[in-house]
């Protein structure tokens, strides 16, 4: 579900310039005010750039370019066949305008024609981003990233490596750790070939290994998030301080309903190698709608803790 690769593991932190021209931007402010109560909304950190995500879908890339604030989108999401790829918007005042050269003529500005634009971005979502969105959504208060990518110096994959692709990260409001979590949908044949075996043990090296780095990366993505007003002050995440990190991911599988739940279930648990579920997983969900991501201490419905 990863959209492109972070170099390192460092997040963008609040000091950076763009944090502090962003804070003096009217379109930002609206910005913020849209994702705190449009569900299909949510702003993520990136090594130096910010990303806007609408049904998981990339909305918005932010960042600086020669000391001034570029936004960008794809062009698909203008319904405009035109290249390249990716066309600028001009902030200005409290709008986000389309570069005249490839404006719509129903697509301006970005926030007043936030709606169409979203339409647009739903089309190419697919049922997988949707679901994703669902449960960001439905778990804003923990959730820290989404999509999130790290990419190390060195590139080998085994013993962990130092690259990761991870569907969510959440703080866990139970166990106050980071826990990385990995999001199939029930039909999924890497829940059934043994393929998911090898990658929740890769996330445990992973975790592992760059522990401390990942910590620091994401206590710098909760300070930035408050600074820039994307979490609340009412929050849990406003006054969260992450002193450790869960190695045992959290594996979240969407099932639509429970008679399909239940029909698939056995199945799927039967193989996952007993050995890695016991060390490399610290737990199993289920879900149709119950979506918290959060870790019980005990087993519960379509919920399995190891």
């Amino acid at each position: 579900m990863a959209t492109s690769r972070e170099r390192g593991f460092n997040r963008l932190g609040d000091n950076h310039p763009l944090v502090g021209k962003l804070l003096a931007e009217a379109w930002w402010q609206k910005l913020v005010e849209i994702s705190h109560v449009d569900p299909d909304i949510n702003i993520q950190i990136r090594s130096d750039s910010i990303n806007v995500y609408s049904k998981m879908g990339n909305l918005l890339n932010i960042s600086l370019r020669k000391n001034k604030v570029c936004c960008e989108i794809h062009y698909k999401y203008l319904i405009a066949n035109k290249k390249p790829e990716y066309v600028s918007i001009v902030p200005l005042g409290g709008q986000l305008l389309v570069n005249e050269k490839f404006r719509c003529p129903h697509i301006q500005d970005v926030l007043k024609d936030l709606k169409t634009i979203k339409q647009n971005i739903a089309i190419y979502a697919g049922e997988e981003k949707a679901i994703q969105s669902r449960i960001v959504e439905k778990n804003k208060e923990t959730i820290i990233d989404v999509e999130a990518e790290f990419s190390g110096k060195n590139v080998p994959d085994g013993d962990g490596g130092d690259n990761a692709r991870i569907d969510l990260v959440n703080f866990d409001k139970n166990l106050k750790k980071i826990v990385f979590v990995e999001l199939k949908q029930i039909f999924d044949p890497r829940l059934y070939n043994g393929e998911i075996n090898e990658q929740i043990e890769k996330y445990y090296k992973f975790a592992l290994k760059h522990k401390d780095q990942i910590i620091n990366a994401y206590q710098n993505v909760i300070n930035t998030k408050k600074k820039l007003g994307i979490i609340k002050d009412t929050s849990f995440l406003a006054k969260a301080r992450i002193e450790a990190i869960e190695p045992r991911s959290l594996l979240v599988i969407a099932g639509y309903n429970q008679k399909v739940i239940d029909s698939l279930k056995g199945t799927i648990e039967k193989n996952i190698d007993p050995a890695k579920k016991a060390k490399h997983l610290a737990g199993l969900y289920f879900f149709g709608i119950d979506t918290d991501l959060n870790l019980q201490k005990k087993d519960m419905g379509n919920k399995k803790i190891f």
